[in-house]
């Protein structure tokens, strides 16, 4: 985990590794404070690609200036969005809300074969 960056793959079902990953580069980075706002927004972006997105999914995390930026590569070109929930007992489409109130900001970034999904954490 040295460096300024990671890249892992992410497979259907392993969303427990890329936690584990975020949590392990983070602490590495000397970053700890960072790690459970860091895994709850690595695990958003990971389950909507896992679960809208198409495989192959790649997780980035960079370390870039004063924020650790989450990335997660997928081979869909559907976007993600922040779902108007009108169902206060529903228990999923929460997600990018999440990632909105937890992340200093997020975007997509279409791409040739899919698009990337980022995060930024500020220190």
């Amino acid at each position: 985990m040295e460096g300024d960056s990671i890249e892992v793959d992410v497979v259907e079902g392993h969303a427990r590794q890329a936690r584990r990953v975020i949590t392990q580069t983070v602490e590495a980075w000397g970053l700890p404070h960072l790690t459970r706002g860091a895994v709850m927004v690595g695990h958003e972006l990971v389950a909507n690609a896992l679960r809208h997105g198409l495989p192959p999914a790649v997780m980035r995390l960079l370390r870039r200036g004063d924020a650790v930026v989450i990335e997660i590569d997928d081979a869909s070109e559907q976007v993600p969005h922040i779902a108007v929930i009108d169902n206060s007992t529903s228990t999923s489409g929460r997600g990018m809300y999440i990632v909105s109130k937890l992340a200093r900001a997020w975007g997509v970034r279409p791409h040739q074969g899919g698009k990337t999904v980022w995060a930024e954490i500020a220190f």
